[in-house]
């Protein structure tokens, strides 16, 4: 297992983005899962232009692949593309609580990575479901609640 506190690659950059965002934007981590095995393989598809998504960080058991800087806007959960710091799991929305618990090393090094943006970016360390979305509250949400609060995609990530 490698270090959770270290850097994420940049072997690999997302084709989508829109743009330069200030810091004071990000008001939310926004959790996503990727479908997939692998942070590697969701990294190197948001390099194709057929992806027509991207996040900031992709993370798994073993690595943590920057895809989108922290101050570039991804195409990750609209309308929360901007005010989001966007983190792809390694993992399906299909899982249960025990499948993704077999995966520790992810979650504590996507912790790690979501706790480091909390206190860089003045983000309470809270859950934020869709109703608080829709007020405004700032803190950690996923991306079935943006779904939720403003039905802009049908995602259910991460799942339950």
């Amino acid at each position: 297992m490698s270090d959770p506190k270290s850097p994420c690659s940049g072997k690999f950059t997302a084709v989508h983005d829109s743009g330069v965002r200030k810091a004071s934007a990000i008001k939310y981590i926004v959790l996503h899962s990727t479908e997939g095995d692998t942070a590697a393989g969701a990294a190197e598809w948001f390099t194709n232009p057929k992806s027509s998504g991207s996040a900031n960080i992709v993370v798994d058991d073993n690595e943590c692949y920057r895809t989108v800087a922290d101050l570039r806007v991804p195409w990750a959960a609209p309308p929360l593309n901007t005010s989001g710091f966007h983190i792809e799991f390694a993992g399906y929305t299909k899982w249960t609580h025990t499948d993704w618990m077999i995966h520790k090393d992810m979650l504590h090094r996507g912790a790690y990575k979501a706790a480091l943006r909390a206190n860089l970016y003045k983000i309470p360390v809270r859950q934020v479901g869709s109703e608080g979305l829709r007020l405004g509250r700032k803190g950690f949400t996923s991306h079935n609640a943006v779904s939720l609060a403003w039905h802009q995609s049908t995602h259910t990530d991460p799942g339950a």
